[in-house]
């Protein structure tokens, strides 16, 4: 791989669903080649034979034997995925050798090219958690607190236009957040009431002028 060729990445999970998700996320923004694997086993079995540039793995990932964490540390980095309940089971997948940890639905689709490719660093140290977390909470958080601030956003809402800002389809939200797309269309339509904007491109507007206030 050069530098400026598109990197190779395994996903690691048993939800056919998310690694769908993710994959999407990852073909869009950075035109990565994305392999999948569903148990600890088949990951570490693929790793071997096709040297992925990063390892995406659900700390739940089925495993039998030896640890896929430690094992796909050896072959590539890994970036450890959880959900909100389990960032114990996250740090500990750190402390056995993953690089970060990320918490699914906190990431839009380009903050999650730039942290694989952080991590994929060739040529140069790779990025930790430290690095990782700057790179997903530059600005959205901070955004997102001023639109609830201002508009009355709820919790959820200001994590659905973030991710709109992010470039994602009612589809994808639906598959990131693990909800229905009945769910976020709701959440929309009641975005869209709250900023006072009629579509889709307006509220997207709305947050690159929040987030320019911040400057």
């Amino acid at each position: 791989m050069t530098p400026s060729s598109p990197l190779t990445v395994l996903l690691a999970g048993d939800n056919a669903v998310m690694r769908a998700g993710l994959a999407a996320h990852l073909r869009r923004a950075s035109g990565s080649t994305v392999l999948e694997s569903r148990t600890g086993a088949e990951a570490v079995k693929t790793a071997g034979e096709e040297l992925p540039d990063a390892v995406l793995l659900d700390v739940h990932i089925p495993a039998a034997g030896a640890d896929p964490v430690r094992e796909l540390s050896r072959l590539a980095p890994v970036v450890a995925l959880a959900f909100a309940g389990d960032r114990e089971e996250a740090r500990a997948a750190v402390a056995r050798g993953a690089r970060a940890f990320l918490q699914y639905g906190s990431f839009t689709p380009p903050e999650l090219a730039e942290v694989v490719a952080a991590v994929a660093r060739p040529g140069g140290e790779p990025a930790g958690q430290a690095d990782v977390d700057a790179l997903v909470t530059a600005r959205g958080p901070a955004t997102a607190a001023a639109l609830r601030a201002e508009h009355g956003l709820t919790e959820r809402e200001s994590q659905v236009i973030r991710l709109v800002a992010g470039g994602m389809s009612n589809s994808m939200i639906s598959d990131h957040l693990v909800v229905s797309e009945k769910t976020v269309k709701n959440h929309i339509n009641h975005i869209y009431a709250k900023l006072h904007v009629r579509n889709r491109a307006e509220a997207v507007q709305r947050w690159k002028d929040a987030e320019a206030a911040l400057v």
